[in-house]
C-alpha cells in the first residue's frame, strides 16, 4: 500500500519570505494608518462658532484677540471690577511677562458652562503638546473662567492674560 503523500504544512510565502497572511495584515494596517493620517491632516481645525453675546463667544473673542497680539481688544473684554484696579499699561506689562504662552503648542477646549443670572462660569480644558511626531506627548489641565454681565455685555471677571490668571494691583 502506498503511503499518502504529505501535504506541505508550511504556509505559502511572499517574495520577502514572510507568510502571505502576515503580509496582507501588515499591508491592511499600513493602509489604515495612511488613511487615518490623511483624514487628520485634511480635516479643518476650525474653532467652534458661538452665538454672539454669549459668555462662550466673549471668551472666544478675548482669547483670539490675545493670541493675535491685540492687547487693547483683549483688555476690552475684562470686567470693570478688573479694570478698576488694572490699567491698560499694566495689562501690557503683564502680557509681556506672559507672552511665552503664544509660543506654546496648545489648544483651548470649552467643556461647558454654567450661567446664573448675571454670572457665568466656563469650564475649559487646555491641551499642551510637546515633542511632535509619534514620540510627542499631550498634557491637559482644566480650569474655570468667571464672567459677569455688565450693561448687557458679558465680560471676563478675572485678570486673564491668555489663559493664565495673573496677580495685579500691588
Amino acid at each position: 500500500m502506498e503511503a499518502p503523500s504529505e501535504i506541505a504544512s508550511t504556509p505559502s510565502t511572499g517574495s520577502a519570505g514572510f507568510p502571505r497572511s502576515i503580509l496582507l495584515v501588515g499591508g491592511a494596517i499600513v493602509a489604515l494608518v495612511v488613511i487615518a493620517l490623511a483624514v487628520a491632516l485634511t480635516r479643518p481645525n476650525q474653532p467652534a462658532v458661538y452665538m454672539a453675546g454669549t459668555p462662550e463667544a466673549t471668551f472666544q473673542d478675548f482669547y483670539k484677540a490675545w493670541e493675535d497680539g491685540d492687547i487693547e481688544a483683549a483688555f476690552s473684554h475684562l470686567s470693570s471690577g478688573v479694570t478698576t484696579n488694572l490699567t491698560l499699561a499694566e495689562y501690557r506689562r503683564l502680557d509681556a511677562d506672559q507672552s511665552w504662552q503664544r509660543d506654546q503648542d496648545r489648544r483651548v477646549v470649552l467643556l461647558g458652562g454654567d450661567v446664573t443670572n448675571d454670572r457665568a462660569t466656563l469650564h475649559v480644558r487646555v491641551d499642551q503638546f510637546s515633542g511632535g511626531g509619534l514620540g510627542g506627548g499631550r498634557y491637559s489641565s482644566e480650569r474655570s473662567i468667571r464672567l459677569v454681565l455688565e450693561n448687557g455685555i458679558w465680560r471676563i471677571d478675572e485678570p486673564l492674560v491668555g489663559i493664565e490668571s495673573v496677580a495685579y494691583g500691588y
